[in-house]
């Protein structure tokens, strides 16, 4: 966690100027045995971070800031040798290591707690767009103790240069009110459609891979002075352990 507590605030200081094409690196390592997994690791990728605050803005309330988005390790793919196992869609898995992605996202608060939000990132090769709806599923209240559900729903669009993908997902969140932090959990499903470009030098060029798998998330966002919000959550899915970071300024 620590470590993507620095990447997401040296990202917000310098941009993606420095960062290798990661992305890129797909047509080179793609193959039948792993692209499954890539598909699932990339869902559970995109799908991080979409509800940080654990609990609706309220009509009028806005939030903006960079989020971050990181696989501890990428997981393993189909095969019958350990080397097999290990060559991911992007490489070899401990070579790989871990895979960052940042965001930046704004929210706004509308009537009948709703909050609306919508994100976008171009890094190391590959830019995701798009947004999504949080329902308070009772009312809020702010009183210590206090407990609030919340379902997300959201879709975005990626594309690399030898990929693309499409992508949905929805979470069922639980949320505490405790005096300097609000705690959470939830819990949904992303679902991620993922094409293999023409120009890929790969037996699955125009191919499509289809895949859904499941994603726990638990955090805590913390109210600092100056209007800033600080969140930090784990989350587990098919890739294994993973981890999510924001900073934003919230109204």
């Amino acid at each position: 966690m620590k470590k993507l507590i620095i990447s997401l605030l040296l990202m917000s200081c310098t941009g993606a100027a420095f960062a290798g094409n990661i992305w890129d690196d797909f047509s080179e390592n793609v193959t039948r045995d792993n692209v499954r997994a890539f598909t699932k690791d990339l869902g559970g990728l995109i799908g991080s971070g979409t509800y940080t605050t654990g609990r609706v803005l309220g009509w009028g309330g806005f939030q903006i800031g960079p989020r971050g988005s990181m696989i501890f390790k990428m997981s393993k793919a189909n095969g019958s040798t350990e080397a097999e196992k290990n060559h991911t869609a992007l490489g070899d898995r401990d070579k790989v290591g871990a895979v960052f992605y940042p965001w930046l996202q704004a929210d706004i608060g509308l009537p009948f707690r709703i909050d609306g939000f919508i994100r976008a990132s171009s890094y190391q090769g590959m830019t995701i767009a798009g947004g999504g709806l949080r329902w308070g599923i009772t009312q809020p209240n702010e009183m210590l103790g206090s407990l609030q559900p919340m379902l997300v729903v959201a879709a975005h669009s990626a594309s690399a240069r030898d990929f693309s993908a499409t992508h949905y997902n929805a979470s069922l969140v639980l949320s505490m009110k405790i005096k300097y932090f609000v705690p959470y959990i939830g819990g949904g499903v992303d679902y991620t459609t993922l094409h293999v470009n023409s120009v890929a030098a790969t037996a699955l060029a125009g191919d499509n891979e289809y895949a859904a798998t499941a994603r726990a998330t638990a955090g805590m966002n913390f109210k600092l002075p100056s209007y800033l919000d600080l969140s930090l959550a784990a989350n587990y899915a098919h890739y294994g352990l993973g981890g999510e970071a924001s900073l934003s300024v919230r109204f």
